[in-house]
């Protein structure tokens, strides 16, 4: 019997628009193969307070799970980031970086680090990662902000992916979009990215790429899939 395999979404972005539209894309390309299951989720509609640098999440002497200041959203999240196999974190790029909302939920998972305590130290090691960015130029800093996530990604220790053997991919690090409209267009910014067909199809690709390397690593030699 072959296990159920997570993929998490994670959606930094302040409004409900383009970044939700292109990570929608690459997770449904993910759960097509029939054995992953994905989740969406949005961090504007989870509040987290912001990390103090206090480390009390890596004393061991404390029952307490996770972090010891704040008790919010990332109580949650924390546990969907242990059960997951992969991870997708998309962001648009605000002043050539992920958004407050993205760098606030990377700096919470501090008692997820090689520092903290079992079971939770290094428990992000080995998960599949991949990042999606949008800007409203061309140029914008779409890579800048995928290496910050990138950043994320290897300081955990993580499994990241780009773009594989597609010839054509649009960026190699991961998805990357331009919303292409000006602000004086009002709603036509929404969903502007949906014209922008190289970057919907690079949203495509990572989530197919990240499912593919979910299914391999979590394969064992019998050809079923195990933890």
């Amino acid at each position: 019997m072959q296990e159920q395999l997570t993929i998490l979404g994670i959606s930094g972005s302040p409004r409900r628009a383009n970044t939700d539209l292109l990570l929608a894309e690459a997770l449904s390309a993910a759960g097509g193969s029939g054995i992953i299951n994905t989740e969406m989720i949005k961090l504007r509609e989870h509040p987290i307070e912001y990390c103090l640098g206090c480390f009390q999440c890596n004393e061991v002497n404390d029952t307490l799970s996770g972090c010891k200041i704040h008790r919010d959203a990332m109580d949650i999240l924390t546990e969907k980031l242990i059960a997951c196999h992969g991870l997708i974190m998309a962001s648009p790029v605000y002043f050539g970086g992920v958004t407050g909302q993205m760098k606030t939920f990377m700096d919470r998972t501090e008692p997820l680090l090689r520092y903290a305590p079992e079971p939770r130290g290094c428990a992000l090691r080995n998960k599949v990662a991949a990042g999606i960015s949008v800007g409203g130029n061309r140029n914008g800093g779409q890579e800048a902000t995928l290496q910050s996530m990138h950043h994320f990604f290897m300081i955990h220790d993580m499994v990241v992916i780009g773009t594989g053997p597609d010839p054509q991919p649009g960026c190699y690090l991961g998805a990357a979009a331009f919303s292409g409209e000006h602000p004086q267009l009002g709603s036509q910014v929404k969903n502007a990215v949906e014209k922008d067909t190289i970057g919907m199809r690079a949203a495509r690709i990572i989530g197919r790429r990240v499912a593919e390397m979910v299914t391999h690593l979590n394969r064992n030699p019998s050809g079923t899939l195990g933890r």
